[in-house]
């Protein structure tokens, strides 16, 4: 005989679900609006229509109900979020599919290789790119971790491509690369370039005598301000336009993380996005 749940078993309820060795006695007209694909599996059973989910803990109804029906304020967690986004998809059930995307949206930080094994299993693409930034700036540590070796064999593939590709990167750099193309537009052309060369010149030098640097901290490296005496506007313009241009050569293309787009001086980092399935 099963067990009525505590939080979710109304008595002017006209419908059961069971879950786990427990009952929940519900109202199917809570569950019509917010779950119609799980209202399609009732039964009848004497008085009352039932579903049977068993592929489902008791646990993770409880939460998921407390989701649904309004009396009550409940966030996924970190060791039920796989589980409620698997019941959301499986049934359609919304309100329980925005709050599991929502907890990873406020919490991918915390846990980005995590994140990005979820984002890729539920297909959600912002997530997927958002966490790969973060993944891959800190490469050798995530890929260690039990959700990577959980990924299927191609996003495991995919997030070493790009990896590989940026290590072998460090060996295109030159303080050439950087400055023999720039268009000046100061008065003065030979001592901006002078300048520009001497510091470029040591920032690349250093990169390339340390390649295990996170991509984030080259990007932070190459973008610091540089001093110059004159042609502050052309040098302005050398590092915002030109600078980028010919780091993406390099490295590929670099964004910061949405969350802090507005900050005055965001990380940027490499990352991948999700192929359309």
């Amino acid at each position: 005989m099963s067990k009525k749940s505590v939080l979710h078993y109304y008595n002017d309820g006209d419908l059961l679900i069971f879950a786990d060795n427990t009952s929940f006695r519900v109202h199917k007209s809570i569950l019509k609006l917010a779950a119609p694909k799980l209202l399609q599996k009732q039964e009848q059973e004497n008085d009352l229509s039932s579903i049977n989910v068993p592929d489902v803990s008791a646990s993770i109804m409880d939460i998921a109900l407390s989701i649904i029906y309004p009396r009550y304020f409940v966030m996924p967690t970190w060791a039920n979020v796989d589980a409620l986004l698997s019941l959301a998809s499986i049934y359609t059930i919304n309100k329980v599919y925005v709050a599991g995307v929502t907890f990873l949206d406020l919490n991918f930080k915390k846990n980005p290789m995590y994140t990005f094994y979820l984002a890729d299993k539920y297909k959600l693409s912002f997530l997927f790119e958002e966490t790969s930034k973060l993944v891959l700036d800190r490469f050798p540590k995530y890929k260690e971790e039990t959700a990577f070796k959980r990924l299927p064999l191609e996003v495991q593939s995919e997030l070493i491509a790009r990896h590989m590709n940026y290590i072998h990167s460090f060996a295109n750099l030159s303080v050439n690369h950087f400055i023999s193309t720039y268009q000046h537009k100061c008065s003065n052309v030979a001592l901006h370039n002078k300048e520009l060369n001497q510091e470029f010149e040591f920032r690349a030098l250093s990169l390339v005598d340390q390649p295990n640097k996170s991509p984030s901290t080259v990007w932070s490296m190459m973008h610091a301000p540089v001093n110059v005496t004159d042609g502050i506007s052309c040098n302005n313009q050398f590092m915002s336009e030109h600078l980028p241009k010919m780091l993406k050569d390099i490295f590929g293309n670099f964004k910061c993380l949405d969350v802090d787009k507005d900050e005055e001086n965001p990380k940027h980092y490499i990352y991948i996005s999700r192929k359309k399935s």
